[in-house]
């Protein structure tokens, strides 16, 4: 599912938090790794830093790897590429046929080329394949223990559009012997009264059963296959739900589809996953809702 991870590099310190989660998801996929940074500006002097910086950044990417025991599984590859940033990952991904975009919610601007954080949200926008963001370095202990995703938390609505994600959720549960935590959350409708003040629908016994039966339904393929799966239902703002839900729980990875349904107490994907994006610190792996792979199910 993962064969090959494109990985945008701004030369900065910041950006470089993935490479602990792609020499994982590298040695779990037998991928090949592509580091690509851009240049606005092509000359030879500064062709030759970036290729100094890449072949730095490939070493890094290897003690990675040989810290899991598994390089010889994993191919390195590198470019440097020229014109404005953002295209420039978008194209290479196309060219590469890259089945995973991993790169930093963030870069440093004061040193990097160009703003990773800017470019993470127009590739976001305007690719349909998926992408992973990570927010902050890998714990400590994870790394240790080599268990950088013990539990992934895949929001659904109700919709086979908005689980899209889930196919990518359970391939990566399977290969880290993750748990899968399935959740919806109904939004109370507001509505206005006779004296024109806003209220609260409360909260309604017989939604949550029919979510939670949703929910199971969709659990029991996954628990046929092993797998460990948690569901839940809550009530409320949807993006504020779930990442609280994922700090309170111990969530490594929120996996989430850009768009689903709307509809009564449904919400909209597409500003759910934004707001998720720039809330909290768990690693985010957003899926376009309409792409197909080959081998697409897990």
């Amino acid at each position: 599912m993962f064969e090959r991870i494109l990985v945008p590099l701004d030369g900065s310190e910041n950006a470089e938090i993935v490479f602990p989660y792609c020499a994982d998801l590298a040695a779990k996929f037998a991928s090949t790794v592509i580091l690509v940074t851009v240049s606005e500006a092509a000359t030879v002097d500064i062709d030759h830093l970036y290729r100094t910086y890449l072949e730095h950044a490939r070493g890094k990417m290897r003690q990675h790897l040989e810290a899991l025991m598994v390089p010889e599984t994993v191919t390195l590859e590198s470019e440097v590429l020229f014109g404005d940033p953002a295209r420039e990952v978008l194209r290479i991904a196309e060219d590469k046929d890259a089945r995973l975009i991993l790169l930093a919610s963030h870069g440093t601007s004061a040193e990097g080329p160009w703003l990773l954080g800017h470019i993470a949200a127009k590739v976001l926008r305007a690719t349909k394949r998926p992408v992973m963001l990570i927010r902050e370095h890998a714990p400590e202990a994870a790394l240790e223990q080599r268990k950088l995703l013990r539990r992934i938390l895949v929001p659904l609505d109700g919709s086979k559009i908005g689980e899209a994600a889930l196919h990518y959720a359970v391939a990566l549960a399977k290969k880290a012997g993750a748990e899968i935590a399935l959740m919806e959350v109904f939004e109370p409708v507001r509505a206005v009264g006779a004296t024109g003040v806003s209220y609260n629908i409360p909260e309604d016994e017989s939604v949550r059963k029919s979510l939670l039966s949703y929910l199971d339904h969709v659990a029991g393929p996954i628990k046929d296959d092993g797998l460990k799966v948690s569901t839940a239902v809550l009530f409320g703002n949807a993006a504020n739900k779930i990442v609280e839900h994922a700090e309170k729980n111990g969530i490594d990875l929120i996996a989430i589809s850009t768009h689903g349904r709307s509809g009564l107490g449904r919400w909209v994907f597409g500003n759910v996953t934004d707001k998720i994006l720039h809330t909290g610190n768990v690693a985010v792996l957003v899926a376009h809702a309409t792409m197909e792979w080959p081998g697409y199910k897990a």
